[in-house]
């Protein structure tokens, strides 16, 4: 799976969707400037997010070009990110 990146100023915005099928995904940060740390703020879904679309998580990470997080994307789900 590719994710589409773009970057304004010193921020990147990253989304993921999928249709009805939940789904396993990676994302890898190998994009980010080697040797640098980046915050991201991760708003992806929650454990019943499949039933109410209103269930989310949100999380403040740290990573840097060797990250790669992984997520479940539920059913109609998908996650947003901002990363500075």
């Amino acid at each position: 799976m590719r994710f589409y990146c773009p970057k304004k100023d010193n921020s990147w915005y990253l989304g993921a969707i999928t249709n009805w099928d939940s789904r396993d995904i990676t994302i890898d940060f190998s994009f980010l400037e080697k040797g640098k740390k980046f915050h991201a703020e991760i708003f992806s879904d929650g454990l019943n997010a499949d039933k109410a679309a209103i269930d989310y998580k949100k999380e403040i990470v740290t990573v840097d070009s060797t990250t790669k997080l992984k997520y479940r994307l539920a059913s109609g789900g998908g996650l947003a990110m901002i990363i500075k």
